[in-house]
């Protein structure tokens, strides 16, 4: 379905884009920002352009998350290089060294984007957004990308309906040996008095 919702934003963008400006079709504002901020501005204000227009990746001049053709996000930055990215770019507006109000703000705002990557949900919301992008960039681009998307994806949920018919049959099997396990101790501890002691004296009867 989500896949669906963005082949047609992009088949409408095409259509949009050949019919010439005088027809095409009134632009939305997305929530990610668009280009980079130029060389234009200080340190705290690209910073602070980036992450108001939702590109903390930029903000922290890390590279921004494509998608593969069924429409993932890829993203392989580790965590040591965000650090790193963090680290390099706090320089210019750390309190320490730059006491404007537009850089202590700057700095707040980098130390935000950082626990965000560093966030399982909010990671996978800001990767899933810059993937979406990414896709729609490229059917626009690409007519023939459309087509592959829809393989890869078919591929994909055959890869997840796969796995999903494992786990099923793993926690089933596990349901059946937990039965079994609490049956049999369900038996021992319905033993009767009689059956324990005749088993003891059993025993006493081989020494």
């Amino acid at each position: 379905e989500r896949l669906d919702r963005m082949f047609m934003e992009a088949a409408a963008a095409r259509a949009a884009e050949e019919a010439g400006p005088s027809r095409a079709a009134p632009v939305v504002r997305e929530d990610v920002e668009g280009d980079p901020v130029g060389g234009g501005g200080t340190v705290a204000s690209q910073i602070l352009k980036h992450i108001d227009g939702g590109d903390i990746f930029s903000a922290l001049v890390l590279p921004r998350p494509e998608c593969d053709d069924a429409g993932r996000p890829v993203w392989d930055v580790t965590d040591a290089e965000i650090s790193k990215a963090f680290r390099k770019r706090s320089l210019a507006v750390h309190p320490d060294k730059n006491p404007s109000a537009e850089a202590k703000q700057a700095f707040d705002k980098l130390n935000d984007a950082v626990r965000a990557l560093r966030d399982p949900i909010r990671k996978g919301e800001a990767l899933r957004r810059f993937a979406d992008r990414a896709f729609k960039e490229k059917c626009r681009a690409d007519p023939t990308f459309t087509e592959r998307a829809r393989k890869a994806q078919e591929r994909a949920d055959a890869v997840d309906f796969s796995a999903d018919i494992l786990r099923q049959q793993r926690e089933h099997r596990a349901r059946v040996e937990a039965k079994r396990r609490k049956a049999m101790a369900f038996r021992r501890r319905e033993r009767s008095p009689d059956e324990e002691s005749d088993a003891s004296d059993g025993d006493d009867g081989d020494d």
